[in-house]
């Protein structure tokens, strides 16, 4: 894939990333498309791929008021939570998406990246053929901080991925990271920062709320969104119509359960988070 090249001294670069890192700032960053993107209201998401059919659940709760809000949406989007995110980020005008891959923009491209996410059963979701029209169109953002050639998603390299990712963002949002889990030590990295951050008011996330992480449900997190800056996008009347009625359709369609999510739908993912 065709890619372009950024370094700190230039004018495009990420501003928040040199004032919260610092010279730690990747010396390159690998990108394609609109980089203006990052010029948005940006929420990074990342999450465990352990989570279960509560956490999802609790998750969506709140995305029915986060995704109220304009924003650029960041990420890996590996996991069922991510992936879940990112199809639903959509649902709203004026919202723009990032993608942010852990391999080398030499041989990852939209369309390898979209495809390793819309994997069965989520290849028959809508959102797919909107998500390539707008790689066709460019309207979609790809950044990476690998080598060029990097072939695979290193554990390494999807740790700095995502490290980065949030200190670009913000504002971060991590609805689940049990303790000993790779998302748990980004958690705990990004907690340590002045970095806004927050996860779901459940059980599920007791493991992060241990670590001084703010927990937030639909009703309480939309003062924590518009005190870092959101902005509504469009009317809530007409969000609520759209909205409500994918909501009886998630309900009527998710099972609850505690095990993990993947391994009960048997998605084959690399090093996911």
């Amino acid at each position: 894939m065709e890619y372009k090249i950024i370094t700190p001294s230039d004018s495009k670069y990420p501003q928040k990333l040199i004032k919260r890192l610092g010279d730690k700032c990747p010396d390159k960053i690998y990108y394609s498309g609109p980089l203006e993107f990052l010029d948005h209201f940006t929420i990074a998401v990342i999450c465990s791929d352990k989570s279960g059919g509560i956490a999802l659940m609790e998750t969506n709760q709140v995305l029915f008021t986060v995704r109220e809000y304009e924003m650029n949406y960041i990420g890996g989007w590996h996991s069922v939570i991510e992936t879940e995110i990112f199809r639903l980020s959509l649902f709203r005008k004026n919202t723009t998406t990032t993608l942010f891959s852990a391999k080398g923009l030499n041989l990852e491209t939209f369309e390898s990246f979209l495809l390793d996410r819309f994997y069965p059963p989520l290849h028959e979701f809508p959102e797919r053929d909107e998500y390539f029209r707008r790689a066709k169109d460019g309207e979609l953002l790809m950044l990476s901080i690998s080598e060029p050639d990097e072939t695979k998603q290193r554990r390494k390299n999807v740790m700095e991925r995502n490290w980065i990712s949030c200190a670009i963002a913000d504002i971060v949002f991590i609805p689940y990271g049990p303790k000993g889990s790779k998302t748990y030590t980004v958690a705990k990295r990004i907690s340590e920062t002045n970095i806004p951050i927050f996860t779901i008011d459940s059980d599920e996330s007791k493991d992060l709320q241990k670590l001084g992480i703010p927990e937030f449900n639909r009703k309480t997190v939309k003062s924590f969104l518009e005190s870092k800056g959101a902005k509504l996008t469009v009317p809530q009347t007409e969000q609520r119509k759209v909205l409500d009625k994918y909501r009886s359709k998630i309900t009527e369609q998710m099972t609850l359960t505690k095990g993990p999510a993947q391994t009960e739908l048997n998605f084959k993912k690399e090093n996911n988070v």
